[in-house]
């Protein structure tokens, strides 16, 4: 599978973590979801629509588009999961390709980020190929880092993917964006 992201990018996983609270980096999260009736272009206009993250995904409490260049938007993303989180990623968005991957920029908690998304037709609507992987250092000890973000992942992907579905079907049936 070629490299996917996020940007929900708290969704992550750490491997082994020492005292302080620092996590070596785990297998990036690999996930594969089918949205039903839809295009890969609708669905791919959803992932992209940064400013509705916020009500889309409910541990995301902002998003930001800082900077925006024709290669890359540079966005910052505030979450509150266990503790308030802030980073920033460098988004590369490819209409024609319909993938969107991301890097890690900066951040507090958040000490590095990689993932994607690809976007491919099917016969029922649109197989979307998500991946994430973050490292995230807290002021706790390791242990309790590793739960709440191995909690996070499982809590928080099929969350994601139902919010991205609903989004999706709201803007067929022509109603606003969330």
């Amino acid at each position: 599978m070629d490299r996917a992201p996020p940007p929900k990018g708290v969704l992550a996983q750490g491997r082994r973590g020492s005292s302080n609270g620092s996590m070596d980096s785990r297998a990036p999260v690999e996930r594969s979801y089918l949205v039903r009736g839809a295009a890969p272009r609708e669905v791919y206009d959803v992932v992209v629509d940064f400013d509705a993250y916020p009500k889309l995904f409910p541990e995301l409490t902002s998003v930001r588009v800082l900077e925006r260049t024709p290669a890359r938007l540079r966005v910052e993303f505030r979450a509150s999961v266990v503790l308030s989180v802030r980073y920033v990623l460098d988004v590369r968005c490819d209409a024609d390709a319909l993938t969107v991957d991301w890097t890690y920029v900066e951040g507090e908690i958040v000490v590095d980020s990689t993932g994607g998304w690809r976007f491919h037709a099917d016969p029922a609507g649109t197989k979307v190929d998500y991946r994430a992987a973050m490292t995230v250092k807290a002021p706790l000890p390791g242990f309790i880092v590793r739960r709440a973000t191995d909690a996070l992942v499982s809590a928080s992907l099929p969350g994601m993917f139902a919010s991205i579905d609903r989004e999706v079907a709201r803007r067929k049936q022509g109603r606003q964006p969330v």
